[in-house]
C-alpha cells in the first residue's frame, strides 16, 4: 500500500483494523468474563456457570459480528474488481 493510498480512498485499512479490534475485544470479553466468574464463585455455583456460558456466547457473538464487518469489505473490494473488469479499466 502506498502512502496515497491512504489519502485517495482506493485502498481499505478496515480490514486490517478490524482484526486488530476483534482481537483487543477478545481479550476483554475474556477478562472481564473471569473477573465475574470469580466474583459469581463466592455468591452461588450456578451463576459462575452461567458466566461461563455468557462468555462462550460472547465470544462467538464478538466473532461473527467482527466476520460480517469483514465480509461486507470484501464485497465492496470484489464489486470493485467486477466495475473495473467491465469497464476495461484493468
Amino acid at each position: 500500500m502506498q502512502f496515497s493510498d491512504f489519502f485517495s480512498f482506493e485502498k481499505l485499512i478496515t480490514p486490517t483494523v478490524i482484526k486488530i479490534v476483534y482481537w483487543i475485544g477478545l481479550i476483554v470479553i475474556v477478562l472481564a468474563s473471569l473477573f465475574s466468574f470469580f466474583q459469581m464463585i463466592s455468591v452461588d455455583g450456578l451463576y459462575a456457570l452461567l458466566t461461563l456460558v455468557g462468555m462462550l456466547l460472547g465470544l462467538l457473538f464478538w466473532r461473527v459480528f467482527c466476520e460480517g464487518v469483514i465480509v461486507a469489505f470484501n464485497m465492496l473490494a470484489r464489486l470493485t474488481e467486477i466495475r473495473d473488469a467491465l469497464t476495461g479499466r484493468r
